[in-house]
């Protein structure tokens, strides 16, 4: 039975509302209830694959159903975060960690290598923020470590002079935060999460990797929940910039999604703006990938969006449906969650683009020899 609110289910919003779900918004997510609806809906097994993990909301939801699961992303802050959501932890090591840091008090133990993010924060604010960096680098545990240090990105993007729109960072001036309280405060809350959620079933497996050319074994997962970037007008890495360049290399876009705001040159084969043919034929890697380890008879439950383009519309579910039918999954549905309108410059309508879960299925036994 489709749920009346799929529409909500396949955004971020419902998880604000929920524990170690909301330790990090991210706006590009779908919710734990979509995953909750999909493995009851489509009675799937374990293990569950995501290959585009993002924060890890599949992997967490798996975990709290007490199903095995893999995930992986390309982004090494939602790789990181992911990870530290879906840990198994001692609860009295992080109480003493969170009291040995009660009583440390910052002082300047250097800067920060990126000028370009450092003029976003009053000075101040982020030498605290380094100073708390450089603690939680020197911690031994590697789950404590990473424990903190979401605590502390969460922290960045909350006193930083910018806020986020859209898909890209706008500068705003906000009050003086104090960084300690913010931070240890962020600290106590994820513990009260742990000590209330369920945490009882088996931890996932999260890497950091590209989604086009990880392999895993054949046959090896039972079914995949996941949401490829959508062929977007804004590139989706844009707006974690900050995170990004604080506490990682800075990332190029590695998958391709971003339409420029203009007119684009097309395929002569395919009528299709290049852009376009270059994400399709990203997404027809995921999919051989998706066949090669899926089981006889495992189901892909894909969230995927439209493309909206300056001129023109680009409907991404029924190009994914044919693409996946070459790799040889059949198609078993294609559920409309939301249609949404495609603006040029914010006031001229283009048309209107759908956002879809696409089922899909790789054949057992006979069906899988047919040619």
């Amino acid at each position: 039975m489709i749920p009346e609110n799929l529409a909500e289910l396949v955004t971020f919003v419902p998880n604000k509302a929920e524990p170690i779900h909301n330790w990090f918004y991210y706006k590009e997510g779908y919710s734990k209830k979509f995953v909750e609806w999909a493995v009851k809906e489509f009675e799937l097994e374990g293990p569950i694959l995501d290959p585009f993990c993002g924060v890890g909301t599949t992997l967490l939801a798996c975990k709290q159903l007490g199903l095995e699961s893999v995930g992986f992303d390309v982004s090494p802050l939602a790789a990181l975060v992911a990870g530290a959501k879906t840990r198994d932890y001692k609860i009295g090591e992080l109480e003493k960690a969170l009291s040995e840091f009660r009583e440390l008090k910052p002082t300047q133990v250097g800067k920060f290598p990126n000028k370009k993010i450092r003029r976003l924060f009053r000075e101040k604010q982020l030498d605290d923020i380094y100073y708390y960096y450089k603690r939680i680098k020197e911690m031994r545990d590697e789950r404590s470590r990473n424990f903190f240090l979401l605590a502390l990105i969460d922290t960045t993007s909350r006193v930083a002079n910018v806020v986020k729109v859209g898909g890209s960072l706008r500068k705003q001036k906000k009050p003086a935060m104090p960084v300690k309280k913010l931070f240890l405060g962020k600290v106590k809350k994820m513990l009260i999460d742990l000590k209330h959620a369920s945490q009882k079933g088996p931890e996932p497996k999260v890497f950091e990797a590209d989604a086009r050319k990880t392999r895993l074994e054949e046959n090896s997962v039972g079914c995949v929940i996941t949401s490829p970037p959508y062929l977007n007008k804004i590139e989706y890495t844009s707006v974690y910039k900050l995170e990004l360049g604080l506490f990682f290399r800075e990332q190029e876009t590695r998958l391709r999604a971003h339409i420029q705001d203009k007119a684009t040159p097309r395929d002569v084969g395919t009528k299709m703006p290049l852009v376009a043919k270059a994400y399709f034929e990203d997404l027809n890697n995921v999919l051989e990938n998706m066949f090669h380890y899926l089981r006889p008879g495992g189901k892909a439950i894909i969230v995927v969006g439209g493309g909206c383009f300056p001129y023109e519309t680009v409907e991404s579910d029924d190009i994914l449906i044919e693409e996946a039918k070459k790799v040889g999954f059949k198609k078993l549905d294609k559920i409309v969650a939301r249609t949404v309108l495609c603006m040029r410059n914010r006031t001229t309508k283009v048309g209107a683009v759908r956002e879809s879960v696409l089922v899909l299925e790789k054949p057992k036994g006979e069906e899988l020899k047919a040619p």
